[in-house]
């Protein structure tokens, strides 16, 4: 695609250098982007009125010659020149589900009953503590024929002895690994966080080969080696034998009831309440598992260790136990590993911005193929939205220009209520867009739907701004 006009969309620029093999398909591909970025979560005939716009899109991600991985290409690009003079870089990993209603040609199998595909992403996020989004590094996607090796352990179904030459999809998080260090080259050091799924003793082992860095949170209590782990053979009972090294009182969000929460109590029903964390570090050598074939006899790492002191006897203890590369010397050192682990949440947000924000699940068309085409056009929007979320709750002195267009601050200046000061930062421009759409303080920060409703239509504003501009003249 051609480099987008200065005054266009920010996020259109993600698009800049597209290569679709035809500059029709190059020129269509703006067009759509420019109809979808202005309703993020309309459908896609009301947010392509015209009928030859429609048409001209169905054809569009029918089209063989178009691939999500030619439409990703130049976002990916642009976010590693976002990553460059930033030295450290969190690379978040992170798997969700894609569901569709309906039959669908190339779906898969989700749980029980559900179909759709699943989509393993790598997040680029500021390691500044800030946890700014900078965009995606790579994206996986594939659909479920058959149920996996560790869903037919569960079920009791196979041991693991059993399933061991079973194809695993384990090895998408080495793979999304890979896939990020290839994209980022020398821009910057990536730190690669990930949550307890990714927990796996080869994986650890392959990263330490690789010398990449990472933090994953740990789910299995695992066996030390003999000579090390006396008088405690595994993790948890070693670490709570650590002396505390620092401790915090934090606020704890109330969490309201969530699908699986009865078995997972991650996903519990949690009150708000302050909670009293004791913070404690070690190193451990973990013994290989008698399963897992991959990987040295032994691994050293280092473990952070994050409990709540005194919990509620009705709520369930905040517990983090955290696995790492990075040094664990000093107590600043150990509290940096937390503080690399909360920026986890990040993508869980950026998949609200994709599902919620661009209502990406809720997108009617017929086959996997092109669901994923509509997904390589959604990603930058959704990263552009929370962006745009991200910026709206922090209290700092970021110019409003970092996150829109001259165009489009001069068309809000018009529009806002109360008026914007004279050099807006991103805040005060984010908090008047979720203005237009209704937004008022005593609601606190502002969500999804108004913030994507209030960005839609400042865009259209601007649109029209442009047009009596074009008459005029």
């Amino acid at each position: 695609m051609a480099k987008a006009h200065p005054q266009s969309p920010a996020v259109l620029r993600e698009f800049d250098g597209a290569i679709l093999g035809d500059q029709r398909r190059n020129a269509r591909l703006g067009k759509i982007v420019r109809r979808l970025v202005k309703k993020p979560g309309a459908g896609f005939p009301r947010a392509l009125a015209e009928d030859a716009d429609l048409e001209g899109f169905y054809r569009f991600v029918r089209n063989p010659e178009v691939t999500f991985e030619a439409l990703l290409a130049p976002h990916a690009r642009a976010t590693v020149g976002r990553l460059a003079g930033r030295g450290d870089v969190l690379a978040v990993h992170d798997t969700t589900e894609f569901r569709f209603g309906g039959v669908r040609q190339g779906l898969g199998v989700l749980g029980t009953s559900g179909h759709g595909f699943l989509g393993h992403c790598t997040l680029a996020v500021s390691a500044d503590g800030e946890r700014h989004p900078l965009g995606m590094l790579a994206v996986e996607a594939w659909a479920r024929q058959r149920p996996t090796a560790t869903a037919l352990r569960r079920r009791k179904q196979l041991s693991y002895a059993a399933t061991r030459d079973l194809p695993t999809e384990q090895d998408r998080w080495l793979r999304g690994v890979d896939a990020a260090e290839a994209t980022v080259g020398d821009a910057a050091s990536l730190i690669h966080v990930m949550d307890s799924e990714a927990d796996d003793y080869a994986l650890m082992a392959a990263l330490v080969a690789a010398q990449r860095r990472w933090v994953i949170r740990l789910c299995y209590d695992r066996v030390l080696k003999s000579e090390f782990a006396r008088p405690h053979p595994k993790t948890r009972e070693f670490i709570a034998r650590c002396p505390v090294l620092a401790t915090r009182t934090v606020a704890l969000a109330r969490r309201r009831r969530q699908p699986g929460g009865a078995k997972d109590k991650r996903r519990r029903v949690r009150r708000e309440r302050q909670a009293t964390l004791a913070i404690s570090a070690g190193t451990v050598e973990f013994r290989r598992p008698s399963y897992c074939q991959a990987g040295q006899a032994t691994l050293s790492v280092n473990v952070v260790a994050v409990r709540e002191v005194d919990p509620p006897p009705d709520d369930d203890p905040i517990e983090w136990l955290l696995l790492t590369t990075e040094p664990i010397g000093s107590r600043e050192q150990v509290l940096q590993v937390i503080e690399y682990y909360r920026g986890r949440w990040v993508i869980e947000e950026f998949f609200k911005a994709l599902k919620t924000g661009c209502a990406f699940e809720k997108r009617q068309l017929e086959s996997r193929a092109a669901l994923l085409i509509a997904l390589g056009l959604f990603v930058p929007i959704a990263w552009n939205l929370l962006r745009l979320r991200t910026l709206a709750r922090t209290a700092d002195t970021t110019p409003a220009r970092a996150v829109l267009t001259a165009l489009e601050l001069e068309v809000l200046r018009r529009a806002a209520k109360p008026k914007l000061p004279p050099r807006p930062t991103a805040r005060a421009a984010l908090l008047a867009i979720a203005r237009l759409a209704g937004h008022r303080a005593v609601n606190g920060e502002p969500g999804w739907q108004l913030l994507g409703r209030g960005y839609q239509d400042l865009l259209m504003m601007t649109a029209g701004y442009q047009l009596a501009q074009r008459g005029e003249k």
